[in-house]
């Protein structure tokens, strides 16, 4: 549905190459200035920069391209949304929440649209889906730029620390010595470590011994086999809690409550869908 010249924009930045973008889209280098060239001179504002036989985009230009693209992802969801009458959904869900929450809204989706994808990774990662179109939204935990995303609140999850009951601790300084597994970076819960030990004045390597492992389940496993100290959602070992299995301790100072948002590109059409389906939850 959209202007051939705002496709080859969105091209363009993405490449950063006269060459690259002629390529992509089969047709010629010629053919690509003239577009962004058209552009230019009905917008009356520059797209690009020359420098150096190379090429750059200009912050408006970055933001046009950002715009024409979420504005073609939309428009193709419409029109097969139309075509079937139904709303074919593509989810995105961070890896601490895939066992929690997620459940939940499968199931309440099923209700009301065809859940087509659900892909779970890391923050970094389901937001990098959403920026591209594989996911339509996603349930984060982790920080998110709030000028490029827009979001609902779904419900606060306690983030604990939590051990082995033979391992204790009152402070954050008790811990140094003990080895500590934390998921690898771009995940949320780690996000959410690492903000709060800055405001301590502590890094991650103040710990002795640190282990880093991309699975909350497999995190889980090893802290039973009392194998260090890890730190995420109490809802991630509730059913260990509650066997005594692992235990939580309770830190000077540490009290940490993090939002679980559903979230989204901002200006989405869809946004009251995504504010129905919270509510729905």
């Amino acid at each position: 549905m959209l202007d051939k010249r705002y496709q080859t924009l969105i091209s363009l930045a993405e490449t950063q190459s006269f060459t690259q973008t002629a390529k992509q889209l089969f047709i010629t280098q010629p053919a690509v200035s003239q577009q962004i060239a058209s552009l230019e001179s009905e917008l009356k504002f520059p797209l690009i920069i020359h420098e150096h036989n190379r090429i750059t985009l200009t912050t408006a230009g970055f933001k046009l391209a950002n715009f024409a693209k979420q504005t073609s992802l939309e428009s193709q969801k419409v029109i097969s949304s139309l075509k079937t009458g139904t709303e074919h959904l593509k989810m995105g869900c961070t890896l601490s929440l895939s066992s929690t929450i997620l459940p939940k809204f499968i199931q309440q989706l099923s209700t009301r649209a065809n859940v087509v994808t659900t892909k779970i990774n890391n923050t970094q990662h389901i937001l990098q889906n959403i920026r591209d179109g594989k996911v339509d939204f996603g349930l984060i935990e982790g920080n998110f730029d709030k000028e490029e995303f827009d979001s609902f609140f779904v419900q606060k999850e306690s983030f604990i620390c939590v051990t082995h009951n033979s391992i204790g601790g009152n402070s954050i300084e008790d811990l140094f010595n003990q080895t500590l597994l934390l998921r690898e970076p771009g995940s949320g819960s780690r996000n959410i470590f690492e903000n709060w030990l800055a405001t301590q004045n502590y890094r991650i390597t103040d710990f002795k011994n640190v282990i880093e492992i991309a699975s909350p389940s497999a995190i889980v496993e090893l802290l039973k086999q009392s194998s260090g100290i890890s730190f995420m959602y109490q809802s991630l070992v509730a059913d260990e809690l509650k066997s005594e299995q692992l235990k939580k301790l309770d830190l000077t100072g540490f009290h940490v409550e993090h939002p679980i948002n559903l979230v989204f590109l901002k200006n989405s059409y869809f946004k009251e869908t995504y504010r129905e389906i919270v509510e729905s939850v």
